[in-house]
């Protein structure tokens, strides 16, 4: 709020205060990573749990299993600590009954008769990243895409990619189980540990090789409250977008931007295409038609290793924000994953970027209407 009038004031005056106020801001960080740094708990707490839950299913499913962790000393924030352990819990369960292979079957496949889970911790990009791999079966890709298909979640002509037929397992009411047991078949299935990392902030990503194994990956903050972002304009509107989704910004010129039929347009960047769409489009506001030639495309990264670019109005800086949840007054707004309250005092809302990249898949193209908005103001 002080940066906020000090920026108001003449400029004799302002240049001191800015001086000052730079260090107030210097200290008052080094506060807030002493504070952070004292909730800070290691992963350990919630691996430690593990161990004995591979020995009891394994014992259920007869089969032998033994687990390595790796990085259980990576400090997250309390807050994460306290909701990670049901997801993992549920991820590892399904490793030892799903994935890990009975030991006739391990040994028919010419593998050891002991099956092996890893889970592992570490910081990545200003996050964490859990990883749970095993070296089972993976996963069955024509009995997932065929129970996909009885169950109605995909059509009878549908042609997916085996990424696509993997990642059914993490839609509502799918399960693979035959038959309920106090292991698998009770209802709750990858969707919850889909939404419950999901509300953390975080992302759930899933690989599977036929015969070798699968691995999920859980990419969380290093904590629920304050978060670093980029102060956006779109219109009169402004927006926070996570710092850690962002992987550069630009402003590129007419000739970068291509027409691709079925797309809002591509932009080259460094011989590779990525999809850009107008950031106004997706949350369904009117765009500014002042400054066209500073408006800026934010390459974002939305997990999967794919990324897409952001057409926005303006850069207004970085900022660090509290983050203010919005669902339990409004619900689940799509694109939007929680509110914070700006130095002057106006609530801006804090975008959530794997969101908007779904809902720019999903929002349709007609006469590649976005591609022909971005150009002329991107030249």
């Amino acid at each position: 709020m002080l940066g906020q009038i000090v920026q108001d004031l003449p400029e004799s005056t302002s240049m001191r205060l800015i001086q000052i106020l730079d260090e107030v801001a210097h200290h008052t960080r080094e506060l807030k990573d002493s504070v952070m740094s004292m909730r800070a708990q290691p992963v350990g707490s919630v691996f430690q749990r593990m161990p004995r839950l591979v020995r009891e299913v394994a014992a259920k499913t007869h089969k032998k299993v033994r687990l390595e962790t790796h990085g259980e000393t990576t400090e997250v924030d309390r807050s994460i600590i306290e909701r990670l352990g049901d997801p993992l819990t549920h991820i590892i369960r399904n490793s030892v009954d799903h994935g890990v292979e009975a030991p006739a079957a391990r040994l028919a496949a010419g593998k050891p008769e002991e099956g092996v889970i890893r889970l592992s911790a570490e910081h990545r990009g200003g996050r964490i990243v859990i990883e749970i791999k095993d070296d089972g079966a993976g996963i069955n890709s024509d009995r997932v895409l065929k129970i996909a298909r009885e169950k109605g979640l995909v059509g009878p002509d549908a042609q997916l990619t085996e990424d696509e037929i993997n990642n059914l397992i993490m839609m509502p009411g799918f399960s693979t189980a035959e038959t309920i047991s106090d292991i698998s078949g009770r209802g709750v299935g990858m969707d919850v540990v889909r939404s419950n990392i999901q509300d953390l902030g975080g992302r759930i990503t899933l690989k599977s090789v036929r015969g070798q194994g699968m691995t999920i990956q859980l990419a969380l903050p290093l904590t629920l409250a304050v978060m670093d972002g980029m102060v956006i304009k779109v219109g009169t509107q402004t927006y926070v977008m996570p710092l850690s989704a962002i992987v550069e910004c630009l402003r590129p010129s007419r000739g970068e931007i291509s027409a691709l039929i079925g797309t809002h347009g591509m932009l080259q960047l460094r011989g590779e295409f990525v999809p850009i769409v107008m950031l106004s489009d997706l949350l369904g506001i009117g765009s500014s038609s002042v400054n066209n030639t500073e408006r800026v495309v934010i390459i974002t990264d939305t997990g999967e290793g794919s990324r897409i670019g952001l057409v926005v109005d303006e850069l207004l800086g970085h900022q660090q924000v509290v983050i203010k949840s919005i669902e339990e007054s409004y619900g689940a707004v799509p694109g939007i994953a929680a509110a914070t309250i700006l130095g002057n005092g106006r609530v801006a809302f804090i975008l959530d970027v794997e969101k908007l990249a779904d809902l720019a898949v999903h929002t349709p193209v007609t006469n590649n209407a976005t591609m022909k908005a971005a150009q002329p103001a991107l030249n």
